[in-house]
């Protein structure tokens, strides 16, 4: 009897294995048909072996020094191809470093690039240098702002009268790393239909031997290599802006590190509009556009690829005393935007309990608000933001609680 009962449990056994093998095989065999008909993954999450970042800085070294020598690389440029890429600069007062930040771009191994300098109404000769560019470089484009603007619209007005598939953004003050950043960068984005892609940037504080100093990496930067965070036609929308992946934040705050598809960009751009871009925005700027970005592009890659040197300057913004108001009314305006852009179909509640409640506590609303404009524009946000359904009644509480201490402001539900 023992015998025939364990011979029995080795039957039952068998058969499950058999049956939990053919589930699998099943499976297996209905998803690999449902891909079949998409893109391959290997086209997407191919590997791409990119130096790391002592070498990507030593390469890029003596570029630097010619640059720094006033050598000229290129000859006169006479390009009649519609452009692939438009990079776009932005400066204001920039003559120290303006040179090899264009040099940088005219250094590329691509040649169909154009090349957009947005004057934001310079008092220095920054631009003298850049017609002089102009003159033997048949790519460049300039455009004057007739009045000191910012950075957001300065940008903006240079990305929608770009022609380029593709944009790259360059502070003046900066620089490409290597002849191959716009070439590596475009490859990957025209192989796996990219609408943007991130890349790495490193930076120096410059110096009187700028060559010799320590060299150091973004905290930002330190993201998933080669990690796709949505792609919808393969189906994958595992992380969007605001959320988590393990320990690494999503979202970034810089618009240089990026490559972006000008399609996507200029329809971000008309549905954010001229009255707020307009604005003259020299804070949170970067995060006002990345977030409406992320949530208008269907797919975005991260790359180990190095590609830009940042030159912290002792002039430039992230160096100066801050304004503290000023810094304030930019919270807002990025309030404004970002309200804008919450798709219900992201339901990022946090983010926007976050900013809101960060509005109400701090003590320059009521400076802020004895002006109309920007009153109106704070009670604007208040009121959109109880209007989404995806927010909790417990958030909503909480933020009525605090609205409660405003006298300015008496809302109702």
């Amino acid at each position: 009897m023992k015998k025939l009962k364990n011979y029995l449990r080795f039957k039952y056994k068998f058969v499950y294995i058999l049956i939990f093998l053919f589930i699998i095989h099943y499976k297996k065999h209905k998803i690999h048909k449902f891909i079949k008909k998409k893109p391959s993954k290997k086209d997407i999450y191919y590997k791409e072996k990119f130096p790391k970042r002592d070498k990507s800085f030593n390469k890029a070294k003596n570029f630097l020094k010619k640059c720094l020598k006033g050598i000229s690389i290129n000859k006169i440029i006479n390009i009649t191809k519609i452009p692939i890429i438009s990079a776009i600069i932005n400066f204001h007062n920039s003559k120290k470093t303006l040179t090899r930040a264009i040099k940088s771009i005219q250094n590329q191994n691509i040649l169909n690039i154009e090349i957009i300098l947005v004057n934001d109404f310079s008092s220095d000769n920054s631009l003298s240098i850049a017609k002089n560019f102009q003159k033997t470089d048949s790519r460049i484009k300039i455009i004057n702002n007739k009045k000191n603007m910012g950075t957001l619209f300065s940008r903006s007005i240079g990305v929608l009268s770009s022609k380029g598939k593709y944009i790259f953004h360059l502070d003046s003050d900066d620089m490409f790393l290597d002849k191959d950043v716009f070439s590596t960068i475009i490859k990957i984005a025209e192989k796996g239909c990219f609408d943007i892609v991130s890349f790495k940037c490193i930076y120096l504080d410059y110096g009187k031997n700028i060559l010799k100093n320590r060299i150091g990496e973004n905290h930002l930067n330190f993201h998933h290599n080669n990690k796709v965070l949505y792609q919808p036609e393969l189906g994958l929308y595992p992380v969007k802006p605001g959320k988590r992946l393990g320990k690494y934040r999503v979202i970034e705050n810089y618009l240089w590190s990026k490559c972006i598809k000008t399609e996507v960009y200029q329809t971000t751009l008309h549905k954010i509009g001229k009255k707020k871009y307009s604005r003259y925005m020299r804070f949170e700027e970067d995060r006002a556009v990345i977030y409406a970005l992320f949530n208008i592009a269907e797919s975005l890659k991260y790359v180990g690829k190095y590609g830009i040197l940042q030159i912290r300057t002792h002039g430039s913004m992230t160096r100066r005393k801050k304004n503290l108001l000023e810094r304030f009314r930019c919270k807002l305006y990025f309030a404004d935007i970002v309200i804008d852009f919450n798709k219900e179909a992201f339901k990022n509640r946090k983010l926007l309990v976050y900013i809101i409640t960060f509005l109400i506590k701090d003590n320059h609303l009521k400076k802020l608000v004895r002006n109309k404009y920007y009153k109106n524009i704070f009670i604007s946000c208040v009121e959109r933001f109880f209007k989404y359904r995806y927010i909790s009644d417990r958030d909503k509480i909480l933020v009525r609680k605090r609205l409660s201490r405003l006298k300015f402001l008496k809302y109702q539900k």
